[in-house]
């Protein structure tokens, strides 16, 4: 049986948005760096998205090198996943665990640049570094077809939160998303974090579990208490393969 790793993730970099159109440039992240007081304070480096700062380069793994968590060195993270007998990885964003916008064009400009990215990733990954589509919300239409460029360079699941473009999962709102998800047999995958920049500041004073984690939770409860699932039958489904009764959607 091959190990799959879940819940794996890449830290965004310069070259995370370089794949924007001419006319999304202008939304294009730029890396602000402070200094502690002192010649010799620690720098800190951050992201300017949408005229606010994010933290920059902070999920990061005490054991893994820049050059793999950032994917600016394929062949090394291959290497680091023999060492872990890992086959495959599935990977997730870490700058959009939290909501870095509430502008429909600057975040679909984002996500799509990401998108490719992983695509790109995905092409160098010999087929073991599968990842998870992060659709653009704000925006249903660029959502749904971002689900099809996804499906078609690699990715097998959809990026959502527990909230997302300040609703939540289970409103009318995301039926299109579960519609064109289960036509193309991706599963929706719901991780720690809040698609809400209203949401985030609602919680700013209240711990990472009550609100990230425990969120999901909520998030979960809410979706087995709807019709979501008689509405979308076959959203999660398991594909059947001649090799096995039941394999995973990988």
């Amino acid at each position: 049986m091959p190990a799959i790793d879940a819940d794996a993730h890449v830290v965004e970099t310069e070259r995370t948005w370089e794949f924007m159109e001419e006319s999304e440039i202008a939304f294009k992240p730029q890396t602000l760096v402070f200094r502690d007081g002192g010649t010799i304070g620690r720098a800190r480096e951050f992201w300017l998205i949408d005229g606010k700062t994010h933290p920059r380069r902070t999920n990061i793994g005490l054991d893994t090198s820049e050059a793999t968590r950032e994917m600016q060195d394929i062949e090394a993270r291959l290497r680091h996943m023999d060492e872990l007998e890992v086959d495959v990885q599935v990977l997730f964003p870490s700058l959009f665990l939290h909501s870095v916008t509430d502008r429909l064009e600057v975040q679909a400009a984002l996500y799509k640049s990401y998108n490719r990215w992983l695509a790109e990733i995905w092409e160098l990954g010999k087929g073991r570094l599968r990842w998870a589509v992060a659709p653009p919300l704000f925006d249903m239409d660029t959502s749904l077809a971002e689900l099809h460029f996804g499906k078609e360079h690699g990715a097998c699941a959809v990026f959502v939160l527990y909230v997302e473009a300040n609703r939540h999962l289970v409103e009318p709102y995301f039926y299109p998303l579960y519609e064109e998800a289960s036509k193309l047999d991706l599963p929706i995958v719901i991780h720690a974090g809040a698609g809400s920049m209203a949401a985030q500041a609602f919680n700013a004073q209240a711990s990472g579990l009550a609100t990230n984690k425990l969120g999901v939770v909520g998030a979960f409860h809410t979706l087995a208490s709807s019709d979501i699932a008689r509405r979308f039958p076959d959203l999660r489904r398991l594909r059947e393969n001649p090799k096995s009764p039941a394999t995973p959607w990988l």
